[in-house]
């Protein structure tokens, strides 16, 4: 009886162990199914994330393709549609027998029924088929050229010091011209800004020059340099600036920005002759270029009239004198590419439609010949000549903005001086000014 009581707790011992190794087992596949699922699914994140890093790089790729093909006006490999222009590029490849491709569209290529907009699809094929797509969409615009309303670059050498300098008096203020061409009121947001880095400017007297100049807006200086001078009577305001003291130093930056492009000069197939006459046509959607061998020069008398969009490209200098006038109709617009110095006496130019983007003087490259302006006759447009330097002579009133080495008010000069603020909004044909990104927006597509 003994013997068979023992074999029964063996027996009973043997299935206990059993039961105990099934209940192990059970624990250490369910922890080993457990870690499996979760090294699986780290594996799949892994992959998820680097793939949505192939897709984003792709539709970056993309996007500078976009903004290529617009900077360059270069649509080879596109798909023109109406007013959309379509692309795909394929051909990347990645680890782990992942491929991708780029689709790209750009709404309303060519700017002229509205924003461009650009739509760039990147997606990341995985082996097994699966993609993984991102999409970022922008609008895209040219970059601004005028964002001051008188700046002075400087340069390298003595010949002209990059100062602006308000030597007598006068006024800057900004406005609109989209809002009004005859504002009642104007605002605060001029900037004079001067980007010398001359030795010679940083122990002058002031890199801006303020002699009895009253600004609405900014001045903008180099750090270490001579900075801003100004006279007892000169003011510096925005709309909460206090009364006392005149100039609010809260307005005045270290931190200048003049954008400086490449002048394009266009060529021109009609030549200019003779002075008194009428250029243009009246309502053409493209500008007729003319072009002039020498200096062109218009005196008493002498009126030329712009009926419609013109582009004059001059070999040598522009002299108006006595009652010279150049005349801008309602109609019409000027582009000027000049090649020598600038002497705008006599009547000055008159620009009808009172829109400063209307009227542009542009200095060649390589023009580094004196600028001057003598005439009061009130001028409405934009000047950029980045390597002269640039001098008013007398009481005129300007609506626009300018640029160039240096900017002189003189003795005799008592200038006011309206920046158009919507000037930031356009882009002149011959300045080179690449595209940039406006805005951006990111879609995750699985």
């Amino acid at each position: 009886m003994s013997v068979r009581r023992a074999q029964r707790q063996l027996s009973s011992e043997r299935g206990a162990a059993m039961l105990a190794a099934l209940c192990f087992a059970l624990v250490l596949a369910i922890a080993l199914s457990s870690y499996i699922t979760m090294c699986y699914r780290s594996l799949q994140m892994s992959t998820r994330n680097a793939n949505s890093g192939h897709s984003i790089e792709l539709a970056e790729t993309g996007m500078e393709e976009a903004l290529w093909a617009l900077h360059n006006n270069d649509w080879t490999g596109w798909t023109i549609t109406n007013h959309t222009a379509t692309k795909t590029l394929s051909g990347f490849t990645f680890d782990g027998s992942t491929t991708g491709a780029v689709s790209l569209s750009i709404a309303n290529y060519d700017g002229t029924t509205g924003t461009r907009t650009l739509t760039v699809t990147g997606t990341a094929t995985l082996s097994d088929g699966t993609t993984q797509s991102r999409t970022l969409t922008s609008t895209s615009t040219q970059a601004p050229l005028f964002v001051n309303a008188i700046a002075a670059v400087g340069n390298t050498s003595t010949t002209y010091t990059g100062r602006v300098r308000f030597k007598s008096a006068g006024s800057v203020d900004s406005y609109d011209s989209t809002v009004s061409t005859a504002p009642a009121t104007f605002g605060w947001s001029a900037i004079v800004a001067s980007e010398s880095n001359l030795t010679s400017a940083r122990t002058a007297t002031g890199t801006v020059q303020m002699t009895n100049v009253n600004i609405k807006g900014y001045v903008a200086t180099l750090p270490g340099s001579a900075g801003v001078n100004y006279s007892t009577s000169a003011t510096l305001y925005g709309p909460n600036s206090p009364a006392n003291p005149k100039i609010d130093v809260s307005r005045e930056t270290t931190n200048p920005y003049q954008p400086l492009f490449d002048v394009i000069t266009p060529s021109a197939t009609t030549s200019l002759s003779g002075t008194t006459q009428t250029i243009g046509t009246a309502g053409a959607t493209t500008p007729t270029r003319y072009y002039y061998s020498g200096n062109y020069t218009l005196g008493n008398g002498e009126t030329l009239t712009v009926n419609g969009p013109v582009v004059l490209v001059l070999s040598g200098t522009l002299a108006l004198s006595g009652t010279g006038q150049i005349n801008v109709t309602s109609t019409g617009s000027l582009t000027i590419f000049l090649a020598g110095a600038l002497t705008l006496d006599g009547g000055g130019i008159v620009n009808a439609t009172k829109q400063p983007r209307n009227v542009a003087l542009f200095g060649q490259t390589g023009n580094n010949l004196a600028w001057e302006f003598g005439t009061t006759q009130t001028f409405y447009g934009v000047i950029y000549t980045p390597e002269a330097s640039l001098t008013f002579n007398n009481n005129v009133t300007v609506f626009g903005a300018v640029v160039a080495q240096s900017v002189t008010f003189a003795n005799t000069g008592s200038p006011t001086f309206h920046y158009d603020t919507s000037l930031t909004d356009i882009a002149f044909a011959g300045i080179d000014t690449p595209f940039a990104v406006a805005n951006w927006r990111e879609t995750s597509n699985p």
